[in-house]
């Protein structure tokens, strides 16, 4: 079997303000989302990654740009244009508290197929580039080889959705988090989660922060999940 290690983003300038970026571009990481990079480096390691894919967008970018640093010679990398953020339109640069209380927003938790962002994407038109990247990967991945993807927070679930055979509109059942890393492997007739959403945390001290805040862990979002800025994430 083929291993796809699937690493969403580290925290950005505009997670840490609860901002829906979009493709607006110069989104950098944070503070902590630099200092999250630097783990992520070290989680990875010396692991013989056959091809790294990333979202052209910059905070997908200096997400890996340590580990490349570190132990990325040799390795092709492609930017691939079908796991960038969705355009948001008008949404992109506002505030997610004020996103919902948006009429459109009860849609994009309950029927994101009949979502088209206000002169932006189609959010089923988002589920097929993804799906397309995904079965394009599925075809092209080697057995026993490992490969690496990093892209933003739905974009991810969308791949897990699909790894999982799930429909579009159960993907904000999922959770997935600044720098978290998930990873599912290939055969020609199987696809699997072996992970999901980890992070470099302990399990304590993740409870821990999810019993401090736990009206924010089940909050609707959009993009991912963030929780607290002195959080892990």
């Amino acid at each position: 079997m083929s291993t796809v290690i699937l690493v969403r983003h580290a925290r950005s300038l505009a997670n840490a303000e609860n901002i829906l970026a979009g493709q607006l571009p110069g989104v950098r990481l944070d503070p902590h989302g630099l200092h999250q990079s630097q783990t992520l480096s070290q989680s990875l390691g010396q692991i013989p990654i056959a091809k790294v894919f990333v979202s052209p967008l910059e905070r997908c970018i200096a997400t890996i740009d340590p580990w490349l640093a570190r132990h990325g010679a040799g390795i092709p990398v492609e930017s691939d244009p079908r796991i960038i953020e969705p355009d948001y339109g008008r949404w992109s640069g506002r505030k997610l508290d004020e996103l919902a209380l948006e009429p459109l927003w009860k849609d994009v938790q309950e029927n994101p197929e009949l979502v088209t962002f206000p002169n932006g994407e189609r959010f089923l038109d988002v589920w097929h580039r993804v799906r397309s990247f995904y079965q394009a990967l599925r075809d092209s991945v080697e057995s026993e080889k490992i490969y690496l993807v990093i892209s933003h927070g739905d974009i991810i679930k969308f791949l897990i959705a699909n790894t999982l055979s799930m429909e579009f509109k159960s993907f904000q059942s999922l959770v997935v988090e600044p720098a978290s890393i998930s990873i599912a492997q290939f055969s020609d007739s199987q696809a699997r989660l072996i992970q999901f959403n980890r992070s470099h945390e302990t399990l304590a001290e993740y409870l821990q922060q999810l019993k401090s805040a736990p009206s924010q862990s089940m909050k609707p979002t959009l993009g991912g999940e963030v929780r607290a800025k002195n959080g892990a994430h």
